[in-house]
């Protein structure tokens, strides 16, 4: 035990003394974390909607005769220009579903017999003529909507005194109020944190654990080593041990600033979360592993490290969302570990932006793991220079 420490606290001197890796282990990924938060982080707030509402359209039958006028300011109201988005239901149920969900502002449910009771209205000067809007209250943005409604109701009324010769007719809205399941509120400074984190995990897993084993072999510290009573078993646990520590101590500092400048507490302190992050560095050195298997070269393991650090950086979804991509990139979303890894962390924040299940998040990356050292297992004499 005492000769895998001390060769681990030597690999560790060794690598913390080159700039290089102080500077994108330690130093970039704070850095990188305050410009995104300081220049994306103000323009993300509870409500990123802008002006345009969503509204749920429940027809309880379908308008004729006069309540077609209805029909036609729905139209015109969700059109390019109009202030909403209009999504049709077949149920009341799965409107106020969705508007529980927080994926509608208002549903509007136009009851049967409206067109009818239109009619009635115009003919005899009495009576309302009731629409109902549910909306969520609490919710700035479904308050608001529900008001602007109202108000654009009150134009029916006379488009259709103007149709119908002057008569006047009462079509007013009914507001339902609805409890919203508990939402939680979007916040870029948690948002990016697992992605920052999952990039200082990938600079150490992609670069220094690879560019480290083909170094020690090509200036021949392994050969040195062979004269020593080192085995190989504790050769690699000192390694993997070294990268363990050099990505806690980034990991540290990352959170100090987080936590204390950005005041980034609750979900990044989960458990759960923390070991996510551990999970993601298990996976991501033995994809390290696997490159320096590939790779005779300081060169070459440093041209493959470079070229698939970037892909799962930028394909992997650490910074952005990377679903909404046509299709002939997004199959090599779904192939790459780190848009698993980086969803299940703000899964456990409790953000969803992938639409992949749980078991698929955890079980995908176990794939990548266990092909990376299987490989890394085909190729280890080629790697420490055995043959």
């Amino acid at each position: 035990m005492s000769r895998i420490w001390n060769f681990t606290s030597g690999l560790f001197k060794s690598e913390i003394r080159e700039f290089q890796v102080m500077f994108w282990s330690f130093i970039f990924p704070l850095i990188l974390y305050f410009i995104l938060t300081s220049v994306f982080g103000s323009l993300y707030g509870d409500d990123t909607q802008g002006i345009s509402f969503r509204v749920g359209i429940v027809r309880e039958e379908s308008l004729s005769g006069l309540g077609m006028i209805l029909d036609e300011v729905i139209e015109d109201i969700s059109s390019e220009n109009g202030p909403f988005v209009k999504k049709e239901y077949g149920s009341i149920d799965e409107a106020l579903i969705d508007l529980k969900e927080g994926k509608q502002d208002i549903v509007l449910v136009i009851p049967e017999g409206t067109s009818a009771k239109i009619a009635s209205a115009a003919v005899v000067q009495t009576g309302e003529v009731a629409l109902r809007v549910h909306y969520v209250s609490g919710k700035d943005s479904s308050s608001i909507a529900s008001n602007v409604l109202s108000e654009i109701i009150n134009e029916v009324n006379l488009e259709i005194r103007r149709q119908s010769g002057g008569e006047y007719v009462d079509v007013v809205t009914e507001a339902k109020t609805v409890s919203a399941r508990e939402e939680k509120p979007f916040d870029y400074r948690e948002y990016i944190f697992p992605g920052v984190a999952l990039m200082m995990i990938l600079s150490v897993a992609l670069f220094n654990s690879p560019i480290g084993l083909i170094q020690y072999r090509v200036s021949g510290v392994n050969k040195k080593l062979y004269t020593t009573p080192l085995k190989p078993f504790e050769y690699f646990a000192g390694h993997f041990a070294k990268l363990i520590f050099t990505m806690l101590i980034s990991l540290t500092l990352l959170y100090l600033i987080a936590t204390f400048v950005y005041n980034v507490r609750g979900p990044i302190l989960d458990i759960r979360f923390i070991l996510t992050l551990l999970f993601s560095m298990v996976v991501t050195i033995s994809f390290g592993l696997m490159i320096a298997s590939f790779s005779k070269k300081l060169s070459t393991v440093t041209v493959l490290g470079q070229t698939l650090y970037q892909l799962m950086m930028f394909l992997g979804g650490l910074y952005f969302p990377v679903f909404d991509l046509p299709w002939g990139i997004r199959w090599l979303v779904y192939a790459l570990p780190t848009t698993y890894l980086v969803e299940l962390s703000r899964r456990v924040m409790g953000y969803q932006f992938a639409p992949v299940s749980l078991f698929w998040l955890i079980l995908v990356p176990i794939i990548w793991t266990a092909f990376s050292t299987v490989i890394f297992v085909i190729n280890f004499k080629k790697v420490m220079g055995y043959e």
